[in-house]
């Protein structure tokens, strides 16, 4: 076969490729959360990462939502390291808004924090934009993650108190709740051994808990954390973690 005939071959070769990535891949990837298939892409690769690296299991699947909520909701979670809002957000058809502390937003990797849409939190309070913001996407029918505890909880096997703001979030919004229990991640406060540290993690879906008319934070705050204290048979430490450190935690 001459040049002609390779550039020719080559050619065809790069149509069918593009036409399969526009008629098979990319509608693939918009049925992941959202929509959108860049996020459909890290989707699917999360839960290969899920399963390869954390040997992940998952409970309670049939608790989940579809696509699209049909009411506004607020993923409740234990904080046992970096990796379970990923760990999470794999087995979710929909989108989790993550409340994440902005002390640990590298603003290198700003782009990557818009693109998952997180919603910084100011932990010292001077810039109390986050509940705003988290109340706009609920309003909208989004879903919003939260790690009550306020921090990763060390040593394992505790729950720590829950900030009221979590209860206030959920009744002023009107939410429903997902209350997970995360167990078996790696057992360190760093970003990197979080995430890379081979496990036999489990996220267990505890239950979705429908809005029932209660307005007092406090009390919508208590159910949850008695609720997972009950579920995991972990111990309640009632000692409030300090929502800031003097410096950020190590990668």
């Amino acid at each position: 076969m001459g040049p002609l005939g390779w550039i020719a071959v080559s050619l065809a070769a790069w149509t069918v490729l593009i036409a399969l990535i526009r008629w098979f891949v990319i509608p693939a990837l918009r049925r992941g959360p959202a929509g959108d298939p860049v996020l459909g892409l890290a989707w699917y690769a999360l839960k290969v990462f899920g399963r390869i690296v954390h040997r992940v299991r998952f409970t309670g699947l049939e608790h989940l939502p579809t696509r699209h909520p049909p009411r506004p909701l607020v993923v409740v979670s234990n904080h046992t390291g970096s990796v379970d809002p990923l760990l999470i957000s794999s087995a979710c058809p929909f989108l989790i808004r993550w409340m994440m502390g902005d002390d640990m937003m590298w603003d290198r990797m700003a782009p990557l924090w818009d693109r998952l849409q997180l919603i910084p939190v100011d932990r010292t309070g001077d810039r109390p934009v986050a509940i705003r913001e988290a109340l706009r996407t609920l309003r909208n029918k989004g879903a919003v993650g939260i790690f009550p505890e306020g921090r990763i909880t060390l040593p394992r096997g505790e729950i720590r108190p829950f900030f009221d703001g979590v209860g206030a979030l959920i009744s002023r919004a009107r939410a429903d709740t997902l209350l997970v229990w995360v167990e078996g991640t790696p057992e360190t406060d760093r970003v990197g051994p979080s995430l890379f540290t081979p496990s036999r993690s489990t996220v267990h879906f505890i239950e979705l808990i429908a809005w029932d008319g209660e307005r007092d934070p406090g009390v919508i705050t208590a159910r949850l954390r008695n609720r997972l204290l009950a579920v995991s048979g972990w111990t309640a430490n009632d000692e409030a973690l300090p929502l800031v450190l003097p410096e950020r935690l190590p990668f």
